[in-house]
């Protein structure tokens, strides 16, 4: 090991909004890794060539860490708007001017086909209560030609300005990672013009222009891969010399709810079947994390290491262990053996709430081999 989790601590303290890659900044996500973190781990734990797993790649900040830095990625997540924003940062288009010229192109389609619509949809009413109704016909359209195109850079910058109180976004005024409308903070009496019509276009472009703002030359060679597996079928063929991930936290995040809005325009209609997948109990943390471990254990190369990025849960007044529970999981059959870990408060501006609770620590967990069952 090159460094020790301490003294990689001072490299991911503080906030990195102002030094990332804009292209981490395409979209919101809640409970989302700290780009600076991921930046760190992957420098510290891989090689460039080397090829990174990660199971559960939510906004895709390991994977474009990875891919910033020289190595190769296989990326995985179930959540439709995880895959929306991996994949746009794994595939964005050359150049500003190319993802320009193909958001002008798609967005005119998009205009011809709501206003032959007459500017209908077919929305629920949740959702119609959120925008214009010009606005939304234009953006339900543009989704749709986006999606089946597979446009997936252009269709994360729709969702990254999808809802939000500011004028350059497309709802009505509403909170910004959790759908919620703003109407008594910002009665339409006395706000006329936040209730009006909003234009796609020069709102996509703007948001085009800020993710192009600040950006890293990706190498084509590098191999980058994006699944949508279930973790219980997921099959790696590849060595791999990295996993490195954050599994989702037990029982503390709905990341159906607290994302449906962007979902809804993603062809989700059901948003709740993506929260009945979340881990409810220490058990079922335990069993999610076995089978992690069991997918380390059949791709990892000889000299891999894992590395875990694990959240506190709270419930009302107790606190769960649940570095303790993996690292007992990860060790139980002696297949791995933890070398590093490191506890970290985490920001008021990434902690996730459930029911009132916040996330307020994470641990930092190294595991590296015992024994190899790769062939």
């Amino acid at each position: 090991m090159r460094r020790s989790l301490l003294s990689l601590r001072q490299r991911w303290s503080g906030s990195s909004i102002g030094t990332e890659s804009t292209l981490h900044q395409l979209a919101p996500y809640i409970g989302k890794l700290k780009t600076s973190i991921a930046g760190a781990l992957v420098s510290a734990y891989s090689s460039p060539g080397d090829t990174i797993l990660e199971p559960f790649s939510g906004s895709g900040a390991v994977a474009l860490e990875a891919l910033s830095q020289g190595r190769n990625i296989i990326a995985n997540d179930v959540s439709p708007y995880a895959a929306v924003l991996t994949r746009a940062k794994l595939f964005p288009p050359r150049s500003e001017s190319d993802a320009v010229r193909r958001a002008l192109m798609y967005v005119r389609r998009a205009k011809r086909v709501a206003r032959a619509r007459g500017y209908q949809s077919d929305a629920p009413i949740w959702v119609k209560q959120f925008f214009h109704r010009k606005t939304l016909a234009e953006t339900h359209a543009l989704t749709e030609i986006l999606s089946q195109r597979k446009e997936w850079f252009l269709l994360a910058c729709v969702l990254g300005i999808l809802h939000h109180q500011r004028p350059g976004f497309l709802s009505y005024p509403s909170s910004h990672l959790v759908p919620y409308l703003r109407l008594k903070k910002f009665p339409r009496v006395h706000f006329p013009g936040m209730y009006k019509y909003r234009d796609l276009e020069p709102r996509l472009l703007a948001k085009i222009h800020r993710a192009y703002k600040r950006t890293t030359p990706i190498r084509k060679h590098l191999m980058r891969r994006f699944t949508t597996q279930d973790i219980r079928n997921l099959k790696i063929r590849e060595p791999i010399d990295l996993l490195l991930t954050s599994p989702p936290y037990m029982n503390a995040l709905d990341y159906g709810r607290d994302n449906r809005l962007r979902l809804w325009f993603l062809g989700v209609e059901n948003y709740r079947e993506l929260d009945r997948r979340n881990c409810r109990t220490p058990e079922e943390f335990a069993r999610l994390i076995r089978i992690l471990a069991r997918i380390a254990d059949g791709c990892l190369s000889p000299s891999g290491k894992v590395v875990l990025v694990i959240g506190e849960v709270r419930r009302k007044s107790q606190s769960i262990n649940t570095a303790e529970i993996v690292t007992r999981v990860f060790t139980e059959d002696k297949r791995f053996r933890l070398v590093d870990s490191i506890q970290d408060l985490v920001p008021d501006l990434r902690r996730c709430r459930r029911n009132y609770c916040a996330t307020k620590r994470e641990w930092v967990l190294v595991f590296k081999r015992t024994k190899c069952t790769y062939e």
